[in-house]
């Protein structure tokens, strides 16, 4: 796997660039030089985090042959306020519809946390890490 990144501006813009793929990076305006052009690197590890585990569950559940008609994950986390500031703790709110009997879907959850999602694996070494799985009506 190879990723490279170009910086765009004078300050803290960059593109990240992996294969044929493109993100922008940035600095938020409150932290001093940021442009907001871009998401910043600890808000891209969240952007992993619930990426890797929707295509964990999405794939389970279509291995499994259940129907899913949305799906939605929102991740919350707090960070430390003493450098380096990495994350105290992590949600993960998963919500999505789908035939899938609860059982089974529980079993994807469990299967991404503990058996597949690496973005998971790296994150819960340095953090507790919580998931809650909502069916949507």
């Amino acid at each position: 796997m190879k990723i490279s990144l170009e910086r765009t501006d004078n300050n803290f813009g960059m593109k990240a660039i992996a294969g044929h793929h493109e993100i922008m990076l940035d600095s938020s305006p409150e932290e001093e030089g940021g442009s907001n052009k871009g998401a910043t690197p600890m808000q891209l590890m969240l952007i992993a985090l619930a990426g890797c585990s929707t295509i964990d569950i999405v794939h389970i559940l279509r291995k499994g042959r259940y129907e899913i008609t949305s799906y939605e994950s929102e991740v919350i986390a707090t960070r430390r306020e003493e450098m380096p500031r990495i994350f105290n703790e992590i949600t993960l709110m998963i919500t999505l519809a789908t035939d899938a009997p609860d059982e089974v879907l529980n079993r994807a959850v469990v299967l991404t946390k503990t058996k597949y999602c690496s973005a998971f694996a790296v994150l819960e070494a340095s953090c507790p890490i919580g998931i809650s799985v909502n069916r949507k009506t």
